[in-house]
């Protein structure tokens, strides 16, 4: 078999060639070729020596002749990242507060890919942290960057951490209530910003 190793990726294909040579090393035209896989469940071979890889692994070819046999060993690997997606992409946080986010891993066709490890990195952990599992904690007023990588593709967020608005207004619930003697009631305050926001 003329390709003694080949890598192939998920999907994809690679053509294979047999010469059959007799005891001399002289090649012998006109004889029959019969291909063959060891493991179809990870590669498969056409009968003209076509190779399509099926699912992450290693496979033999096995090119017979009359008797005789050469082989191929055919490594498959996983379709590799092409961009990588965080969600969202961008976020303004209290101190103190957390923001979850997420990475997408896509293939260049725009496929998701599961399974694949990501990496998660801030720009300046002294404003805005990030865990394992891309948890966002804001440490300090400032803006940081939040990358996810995997296999050397990176994609981005933006976390701002900003001052909790200043109260301009807070409104008590209910505004008047009449209690009889050794009665209770509950009372909830809303604060406001000056626009109104709670």
């Amino acid at each position: 078999v003329t390709r003694a190793t080949a890598t192939v990726i998920v999907g994809q294909t690679q053509q294979l060639a047999a010469a059959t040579l007799d005891a001399g090393g002289l090649t012998l035209t006109g004889r029959a070729i019969t291909w063959s896989s060891t493991d179809t469940a990870k590669a498969t071979v056409s009968n003209t020596g076509l190779v399509t890889a099926v699912a992450v692994g290693t496979a033999s070819i096995v090119a017979a002749s009359e008797g005789k046999q050469g082989s191929a060993t055919i490594t498959v690997n996983p379709i590799p990242v092409a961009t990588v997606t965080v969600t969202p992409a961008t976020a303004t946080i209290n101190p103190g507060g957390t923001q979850p986010f997420t990475a997408a891993t896509l293939s260049s066709t725009g496929a998701a890919l599961t399974g694949r490890t990501v990496a998660w990195s801030s720009s300046d952990p002294s404003r805005a942290s990030v865990n394992a599992a891309g948890l966002v904690t804001a440490v300090a007023l400032g803006a940081a960057t939040i990358t996810a990588t995997s296999e050397g593709i990176s994609g981005t967020a933006t976390v701002t951490v900003t001052a909790p608005a200043p109260v301009a207004s807070v409104t008590i619930a209910p505004t008047t209530t009449t209690l009889a003697i050794g009665t209770t009631a509950t009372l909830t305050a809303t604060p406001r910003d000056a626009i109104g926001n709670v």
